[in-house]
C-alpha cells in the first residue's frame, strides 16, 4: 500500500499539514505516517548531567507525541490506523531525506516555512531539490472541496526525461482529482521571449498560433492516453513561473501539481528553479514530483 509521510507542524502552530494529509489519506487509500520533532538545547539551561537530560528528553518527547496523537484523532475522521513517531532531532531536513532513502513514500505532505529570502534557502526549498519522494508544500488557506487541481506540464520538450515526468505529473494529478472530485486542468506555458517582440523580430500573436499548432498532436495523444479531455488542456502565452501562477489563480486551484529538477549550491541560491519561483508567488499547495 502506498504511504504518505506527514510532517507535523510545531506545537505552537495550526496543524495544517496533518488536517491537509489526513484528507488525502482518507480519500487516496493511503497509509498514513505522521512524524513530530522535539529538540530542545537543554546543557546551556542547567541541564547538562547525561541522566538529567535523558529524563528530560524523555518528558518533552512524551508531551510532544500527545500533542500529536491528539491532532491525529481531531482529523481522524474515518477511524483509519495512522503511525505516529516523534523524534528527538534539531535538524528535521536531513532526517526526511535519509527517511526517503530508506523507505518509499507516495508524499512527503509539510506546512510552508514561509520565511524564503533571496539569500536564505529554507527547508522547503531543499527538501524541492533533494528529497526523493514527492514533496507536497500545504499553504495556511483552507480547501474548497469543489476547486480544481492544476497540473503545470511541458508539452513541447523533446527531451525524454521530461516526457516522462510529464507522464507522471499528469496521472498523479488526475489520481488527486478523481478521489477528491474535483476538476482538472492541464496548464502548458507558450514562452515567448520578450526582447524578440520587443525589437519585432517576431510577432507574438502568429508565433503563439504557430506553437499552438504544433503542439496539438501531442496534446491529442496525451488527451487519449490518459483520458482527460481536450478542452481540460490550457496552453497560454507567457513565462512559465507566471502562467501557471495566473491560471492556478484563476481557477482557484487546491492544489497545483508540477516536475521539478533540482539544482544545488551556488547556482540554485541565484537562479531558483520553476518549482521555487511558483512557490513564492502562489499561495495554495504544491505538490512536486521529480524524473
Amino acid at each position: 500500500m502506498s504511504v504518505i509521510l506527514i510532517i507535523a507542524d510545531r506545537a505552537q502552530d495550526r496543524q495544517i499539514a496533518i488536517a491537509r494529509g489526513m484528507v488525502l489519506g482518507q480519500k487516496l487509500g493511503f497509509a498514513v505516517q505522521v512524524v513530530g520533532f522535539c529538540y530542545e538545547a537543554l546543557a546551556p539551561m542547567g541541564i547538562s548531567e547525561p541522566k538529567m537530560q535523558a529524563e528530560a528528553r524523555k518528558k518533552l518527547l512524551a508531551r510532544r507525541k500527545t500533542e500529536v496523537e491528539a491532532e491525529v484523532r481531531k482529523n481522524n475522521r474515518t477511524g483509519m490506523r495512522v503511525a505516529t513517531t516523534v523524534i528527538w532531532q534539531k535538524d528535521i531536513l536531513h532526517w526526511i531525506i535519509r527517511q526517503c532513502t530508506r523507505k518509499s513514500y507516495a508524499a512527503v505532505i509539510k506546512t510552508g516555512s514561509g520565511t524564503d529570502s533571496f539569500l536564505n534557502t529554507s527547508t522547503d526549498w531543499h527538501l524541492l531539490r533533494e528529497c526523493q519522494a514527492p514533496v507536497m508544500i500545504v499553504a495556511e488557506k483552507k480547501w474548497r472541496s469543489a476547486t480544481p487541481i492544476v497540473a503545470a506540464i511541458d508539452v513541447s520538450s523533446k527531451l525524454r526525461v521530461k516526457q516522462r515526468l510529464n507522464r507522471e505529473v499528469i496521472a498523479t494529478a488526475k489520481q488527486y482529482s478523481d478521489a477528491l472530485g474535483c476538476p482538472l486542468y492541464l496548464v502548458h506555458a507558450l514562452h515567448i521571449p520578450a526582447i524578440l517582440s520587443e525589437l519585432d523580430l517576431v510577432d507574438e500573436q502568429e508565433q503563439s498560433n504557430k506553437m499552438k499548432k504544433e503542439l496539438e498532436p501531442r496534446l491529442i495523444r496525451l488527451s487519449k492516453d490518459h483520458g482527460i479531455p481536450l478542452k481540460q488542456f490550457r496552453l497560454k502565452q507567457g513565462p512559465v513561473d507566471k502562467v501557471i501562477t495566473s491560471e492556478a489563480a484563476r481557477l482557484k486551484a487546491q492544489l497545483l501539481v508540477m516536475g521539478t529538477v533540482g539544482r544545488k549550491g551556488v547556482r540554485a541560491k541565484l537562479m531558483g528553479n520553476t518549482a521555487e519561483s511558483v512557490l513564492q508567488k502562489l499561495r495554495t499547495d504544491v505538490l512536486a514530483l521529480k524524473p
